[in-house]
């Protein structure tokens, strides 16, 4: 990528990864003690980020017939702001959750449903804020086929960590969380 846009794209994934690192770093400060925590998913979601990076450059070249620009403004433009809505949608989502946010699926002493923000419409924002960012980013690829290995992987990854999750938290807070599943998406309001 070359040009303006294409490096603040860069400097937009580097900015969202150490703003990642320092909210875990806060979370551990002020969260609770846990009463139960799952690092399973969590090492899920960290092999298939490096496994999706690892195979879609390769794939991208074994399938040129699929390459695609993204050279033009406009499209940069357009993956630069869908990046920012989903990193700041992961971020809302994140200081709403305050204390009992962590990178880890985890119930603390007196965990409760968290309703207000953009937990009013979906049970998972921050998953949606890093589906939105990803796909965005994921454009710049080039190529169809890497494209389809990103969205397939973090798809699978973040389906595999919803289900662990739901499972926790319906197993730790009953009625209080069951109830609050049927009135909310998981994911995509009107869609999952």
């Amino acid at each position: 990528m070359s040009g303006d846009l294409g490096l603040a794209i860069q400097i937009t994934l580097y900015a969202w990864l150490v703003c990642e690192l320092g909210l875990q770093m806060r979370q551990l400060r002020i969260s609770g003690p846990t009463e139960r925590t799952e690092w399973g998913s969590l090492l899920v979601l960290v092999a298939a980020a490096v496994a999706i990076s690892l195979a879609a450059h390769p794939v991208a070249r074994a399938t040129p017939a699929l390459d695609y620009s993204t050279s033009s403004a406009a499209a940069r433009l357009a993956v630069l702001l869908f990046a920012w809505a989903g990193i700041g949608l992961r971020l809302w989502a994140i200081v709403t959750l305050g204390r009992f946010f962590r990178g880890t699926v985890h119930i603390q002493r007196d965990h409760e449903v968290v309703r207000s923000g953009p937990y009013r419409r979906v049970r998972h924002p921050a998953y949606s804020g890093i589906l939105l960012a990803g796909v965005a980013l994921g454009v710049t690829f080039g190529n169809a086929a890497a494209f389809a290995v990103f969205l397939a992987g973090a798809l699978a990854a973040l389906g595999y960590r919803i289900h662990v999750e739901e499972k926790l938290l319906t197993r730790a807070l009953g009625t209080a969380y069951t109830q609050y599943a049927a009135a909310t998406a998981r994911l995509i309001p009107g869609v999952w």
